[in-house]
Order: C-alpha cells, then structure tokens, then sequence
C-alpha cells in the first residue's frame, strides 16, 4: 500500500538503511527520493484518477472490493493476537494488512493490461485502505515515537493516490463524469492528468528495482513470516476467485487483478513501523522477498495473457 506517504516509502526504498549513498554512486538516494515522490504524489495518482474515472465498474469489481475488507480485516486480527508467537514484532500486523498496490501493483498490472484497466487494482488498494489505515495508527500510537499517531493518519488519509482514487469513482458512480464529458471538460482534465501518467511505469519499476535488498541477519525468520504470508494470501486468492465464479461472467481481468493483487508483498510500509533495527530488518527482508516472489508470478502472468 502505497497510502499517503511517500517520505516512509523513502525509507524503505532509497532513503533509509538500504544503500548509504556510497554502495550505489549511479543515483543518489536524494534523487531516488525526489523519482519516487514524483510518482507517488503526481503520476500514480493521476493514473488511478482516470481509470477509475472512465471505468465501467461492473459488479465483479464491486464483489472484489467488497471480499477484500473482511479478508484483510481476518488476517490483521490474526497478526494482531499471533504477533508474539512470530516474533514479538511490533510491526508484524502491518505486514498482514495491506499489500503495495500502489508502488508496485498499479504499475506491473499497466504494463501488461494498459493505463485504463488500472482502476481493478486501484479499487482493491481503495478497499484495503479501510483495514490498513486504522493498522497504521494503531501501529504508530503504540511506538511510543515519531510518527505520531496522529500525524501518520493524516498522511494516510491525505495520500494524493487514496483522494485521487476516491473521486474518480464518486464522479464516475455519480453520473458527474458522464455529465463533465458531454460539455466538453472530460477530455480537458484526462489529457491533463494522462500528461503526468506518461513514465509512472517505468519509473516505479526501475526503483523497486534498484533498491532492492536483504538484510543477512535473520534469514529464517524472514522466510518464515514470509511463507506465512504467501499461504494466506493463497487461501484468500482462492476465496476470492470462487466468489467471482458464481457470478458467473466475469471479465478476465478483474480475475487477473486479483491473482495479482494477492501476489504482491506486504506494504513498503511496513518496516517504517518498526520500533528497532531487528524489526525493520526483517520487516524489510519478508518485502524484498515477497518482492522477488510478485515478480516471477507477475512474469508468468504475462507468459500467459500475452
């Protein structure tokens, strides 16, 4: 989940421990910075807000949503009561509560389904959004430290992707998008906002990419948490495509968002919420592992539709 703060996604993604600056002399960890905030904060957005905005929302996506907020809700009540068996980790939950649909998801499912297909991905970061960010504060209250609680919340619930997405579906639902596109100011703000949507792909790819690491320390409790993670995701992905099933019709690519959107890792998030090294170390090491996981899922899923 990309929700509202790409400063903490610095943090994990170029501007924290990962590199110093000195490992990796092509590009700074300040420019690395400034590329992710670019995206995170014009270009992802702007993405969301026309697909959800010129989307024909049909009643699988609704489904999908609407499936999306009790799984998590599962699974974040499950890391919440089991976090001391796994660890003692403070920012285990989060590691169960919301997945990278916006640093990793949107892009890799524009890359192989196009910029207007976005908004099936989008909706499910919508829904998630619901579990995620109440995690979050209650994550950052108990640190005891900067974030606080309240200032964590507030850069979650002012995300540029979350407000974006919320209202190119009201405008859509509405009718108001119908209505803005036959006097002529829908294609205005379209091209305006497709304008900045342009290299968002690359970009995110390229940093996921670059930054990517692993601490060495704590490998098998990395793979452990990580392989706990996968296999409920997998019983989720499964619910969730049985559900879509007895719909009956349904559009392949609200399957493929799905299949997708259970693959992705955990929210780049997460490591930010650690209270010490250790939890960040391996908070970071269970994303980067899930990272490498997404990508040979995402590279058979474009074997496949391609």
């Amino acid at each position: 989940m990309d929700d509202g703060a790409a400063d903490h996604h610095a943090d994990f993604c170029g501007g924290g421990s990962w590199h110093t600056g000195k490992e990796k002399a092509m590009i700074s960890a300040e420019q690395m910075q400034g590329l992710q905030q670019y995206v995170m904060k014009f270009g992802l957005p702007c993405v969301v807000f026309n697909s959800c905005y010129g989307a024909k929302i049909s009643a699988e996506a609704v489904t999908s949503m609407a499936l999306v907020v009790p799984l998590v809700m599962l699974s974040s009540v499950w890391a919440f009561r089991s976090r001391e068996k796994w660890g003692g980790y403070h920012n285990f939950p989060m590691l169960f509560s919301a997945k990278e649909t916006g640093m990793l998801g949107i892009p890799l499912f524009m890359t192989l389904f196009g910029v207007e297909q976005a908004y099936r991905v989008g909706v499910l970061d919508l829904a998630q959004s619901v579990i995620a960010i109440p995690c979050i504060a209650i994550l950052a209250a108990d640190a005891g430290k900067d974030p606080s609680v309240g200032e964590i919340a507030k850069k979650v619930v002012k995300s540029p992707l979350l407000i974006m997405s919320v209202l190119g579906v009201l405008l859509n639902l509405s009718g108001a998008a119908a209505w803005m596109n036959g006097v002529g100011l829908g294609g205005i703000i379209t091209e305006t906002t497709g304008f900045l949507t342009q290299p968002v792909s690359a970009a995110m790819l390229f940093s996921v990419g670059y930054n990517f690491s692993m601490g060495k320390d704590s490998r098998g409790e990395i793979f452990r948490i990580a392989a706990m993670h996968l296999a409920l995701f997998a019983v989720f992905c499964g619910i969730m495509q049985g559900v879509l099933l007895l719909l009956g019709e349904v559009d392949p690519e609200t399957r493929w968002a799905v299949l997708l959107y259970c693959a992705l890792p955990a929210s780049y998030l997460s490591p930010g919420l650690g209270r010490n090294e250790r939890e960040y170390t391996v908070s970071s090491g269970v994303c980067s592992v899930l990272t490498v996981v997404s990508f040979a899922i995402f590279c058979v899923m474009a074997v496949l539709v391609v």
